[in-house]
């Protein structure tokens, strides 16, 4: 049977990936199992992994998911075990691995590392889906079971128990080092090993973030060493990666702080490093009393009470679900949660009572000896085979479209300074006569946001910032407008005024207040959109009034304001007002000319009914949208729209001039927002159709993105492209490819997506 492991891996500090790496290890020598392949999830595309991986994906790149499903289906791979936990996998609770179990064709096994007895309603939507499509699901302990089929995620004759594995090495390393053997771990306090095995230790390993409680501990700390001078604490792990990246090292330092403001110096020892197995080993050799304070009861499973328990450590811990089920035979003692003195009595009762310590051990050490991997992966091959008799592998679908793997931002570094992004290119040298505008610092805003959710990399939070900064430069608080164009030299060159740019300002806003959760951007951006929205108080443009639909449709309720709401109600009627108006006799649309960004219109109407809970208003700009693309040649597969000099009613399709980047980039959009709402697999192909059109499938057979530069051209000539990339163009396409790669378009729906409000409000 050969197997493929799909989780977080090392070198990446996440203990879900040490559990794969050790599963994948023990597998190998189980008799029946011929290979174990691994899909790695990195949460930095360029972090470094080792060779045996068949394939990265990019957390946040719901592409790849896809991507890695498709790749597995030409590998003679039987089935897949996924290592499921909601904050490893990208989107919303982790919701991209639903593409990959969507388009994996061969038999899936989930282990659930997380089961809530409440999750919320769209955790619950995510779990139920993955469930459905696993033939089976692997829990830790029968409370996992139980909580699993309570909350109806998954079928009870689907679970399986198979408990948390550890190492063998963890229950001999005290023997070891007795026989004299050198210790592996290093403690960070002078002294060394000797002195900290000579204390009575307390100690706590693992990843570091608030909901490890450590402060509960250090708060008990004083009255514990007030009567046994003796103990020290050691508490290893660096902060977690995920908290690292938004809070920085704000927890570890409220911790160093309350360290020393109780005095406890010499009592408490920081170990800021992600531990090895052998230093590990080593320091849970050393520990007498293990401690897991936990502020979260949901935890159904526990990498680092697991090996305390496999070695031999008797444990204090909260009452989370793993805890009570694997202390209840006396291996522990478990106290509630936030409470500093019955922690502190608990340890002192295992230094006081020599004979309850002792029998703590060893029921600790008789529970730990059940966890090692040998027999855990004995237990999940026999699950695995299960599988692959369950459910024949599914014959891949062939794909035909064009793919872009990769994408390169170079270009669009070249455009953008610490001011804004410069408007037009000479090939690709920026053309710094052009200045900047609103418009483009607006698109790129969106851009920049989806590039550091994808990459993680802080230079596109920077870019973010900055454009943030140019748009509210150009605000006029008194609510006339907002300036559009500024020199080179950073002179506005225009008076405040209302127009698209404002539009798609708030669109920008939006998009950023739907994902962001730091206050320090919050508060700013919500001020902003305030002040925007006030601004338009009076009549619109269509386009204008697109783009603010397609913002504040992105808002949930407790972000909309009452003016907000209003003018997106507004809007939207607006746009149904010109749809009724000028539709009519093979004209299905809101003017009596197609001029530019023209998909918009009907994006607006299929997004901003939906938030509303307008159907008719939904239709209407499904009804466009079909009328436009079937003008444009989207049934046919090839894309050509409008040129820049537009087409009139009484014109044939497609319309004269210059075919440009912008529209194309609103085509796609738009049907990922059509798909969205409807579920209908023929609006992501003709996304997908439309994105083509960068990529060569076009009226002249050219590419329009450029793949030395991750550039794009400005358009589309009658036989030949208009080789300067400026920021408009460069960003159409750079949206385009993300927006599309988010969607994690399956080759076949198996399912339609649920109809739930969320998935209406939010466009694909």
């Amino acid at each position: 049977m050969r197997t493929a492991i799909f989780s977080t891996f090392p070198p990446r500090a996440c203990g879900i990936g040490t559990f794969s790496f050790d599963l994948r290890a023990a597998l190998l020598d189980v008799p029946d199992v011929d290979d174990v392949s691994l899909l790695v999830v990195v949460d930095e595309p360029s972090s470094p992994q080792r060779p045996e991986i068949l394939q990265t994906v990019s957390q946040g790149a719901r592409g790849d998911y896809v991507r890695a499903a498709r790749s597995l289906g030409r590998t003679d791979v039987d089935v897949v075990l996924l290592e499921h936990e909601y904050g490893i996998f990208g989107g919303r609770d982790g919701e991209y691995v639903l593409s990959f179990a969507r388009e994996l064709a061969q038999p899936l096994v989930v282990t659930l590392h997380t089961v809530s007895s409440s999750p919320t309603p769209h955790q619950l939507e995510v779990l139920t889906a993955l469930c459905d499509e696993a033939e089976r699901a692997i829990v830790m302990t029968e409370t996992a079971r139980r909580l699993l089929v309570e909350i109806g995620a998954c079928a009870e004759e689907k679970v399986v128990v198979v408990p948390h594995g550890a190492p063998t090495q963890l229950g001999t390393a005290r023997a070891e080092l007795d026989a004299g053997r050198r210790p592996h771990y290093v403690p960070p306090a002078v002294g060394g090993y000797e002195r900290m095995e000579s204390r009575f230790l307390l100690s706590t390993f693992g990843l570091i973030s608030p909901g490890k409680g450590l402060e509960v501990v250090l708060d008990a700390l004083p009255g514990i060493v007030e009567r046994h001078p003796e103990v020290l604490y050691v508490i290893a792990g660096r902060t977690h990666p995920q908290i690292s990246r938004r809070q920085g090292e704000e927890y570890r330092l409220m911790l160093e702080r309350r360290i020393l403001d109780l005095g406890l110096a010499e009592h408490v020892q920081l170990d800021d490093r992600f531990l090895a197995i052998d230093e590990l080993a080593d320091l849970l050799a050393a520990t007498d009393v293990f401690v897991t304070p936990y502020t979260n009861r949901e935890q159904t499973s526990s990498g680092a009470l697991t090996f305390a328990l496999a070695a031999g450590c008797a444990a204090v811990s909260t009452p989370y679900w793993y805890a009570e089920d694997v202390l209840s035979s006396g291996a522990g003692t478990l106290v509630d949660f936030g409470d500093p003195d019955a922690l502190g009595a608990a340890v002192c009762n295992y230094i006081e009572r020599p004979g309850t310590f002792t029998a703590a051990r060893r029921e600790a050490a008789q529970v730990g000896a059940t966890f090692g991997w040998p027999s855990v992966a004995d237990a999940t091959a026999a699950v695995l085979s299960e599988a692959v008799r369950a459910a024949p592998r599914r014959t891949p679908i062939p794909d035909l479209g064009l793919e872009l793997s990769e994408v390169r931002t170079d270009h669009l570094l070249t455009l953008v300074d610490d001011c804004g992004v410069i408007q037009h290119a000479y090939g690709v040298i920026p053309n710094r006569h052009s200045g900047y505008c609103v418009d483009d610092v607006a698109r790129l805003a969106v851009v920049a946001l989806e590039l550091e959710r994808r990459t993680g990399d802080r230079l596109w939070a920077a870019v973010l910032y900055r454009s943030l900064a140019f748009l509210g430069d150009a605000t006029d608080q008194a609510g006339t407008g907002m300036r559009n164009f500024m020199s080179y030299d950073r002179q506005w060159l225009d008076e405040p005024h209302v127009g698209d740019h404002v539009g798609r300002s708030i669109w920008a806003l939006g998009d950023v207040l739907r994902t962001a959760w730091v206050p320090a951007l919050v508060d700013p951006t919500q001020r902003l959109l305030a002040t925007l929205v006030r601004t338009l108080d009076r009549d619109l443009s269509l386009r204008t009034a697109a783009y603010t639909t397609l913002g504040l449709a992105r808002l949930d309720a407790d972000r909309l304001s009452d003016d907000a709401r209003r003018l997106l109600d507004r809007c939207v009627e607006q746009l149904e007002h010109a749809y009724e108006t000028h539709a009519g006799d093979g004209w299905s649309w809101y003017e009596d000319a197609l001029t530019y960004d023209n998909a918009r219109l009907p994006q607006a109407l299929i997004v901003g009914g939906a938030a509303l809970g307008r159907p008719e208003a939904v239709a209407a700009g499904l009804s466009s949208l079909q009328w436009l693309g079937d003008e444009c040649g989207l049934a046919d597969g090839l894309l050509r729209m409008p040129g820049h000099h537009g087409r009139r009613r009484d014109e044939p399709a497609p319309g004269l001039g210059d075919e440009q980047p912008l529209d194309a980039s609103a085509f796609v959009e738009a049907e990922l927002s059509a798909f969205a709402v409807t579920g209908d697999a023929g609006h992501g192909r003709r996304a997908q159709r439309a994105f083509e059109w960068f990529l060569g499938r076009n009226r002249v057979g050219r590419p329009l993105y450029d793949f030395a530069t991750g550039g794009c051209c400005d358009g589309l000539e009658e036989d030949d492209v208009n080789a300067n990339e400026g920021a408009e163009s460069t960003l159409a396409f750079h949206r385009a490819q993300l927006v599309l790669d988010a969607a994690g378009l399956p080759r076949v729906l198996r399912a339609a997506p649920s109809m739930n409000a969320e998935s209406m409000k939010t466009p694909a």
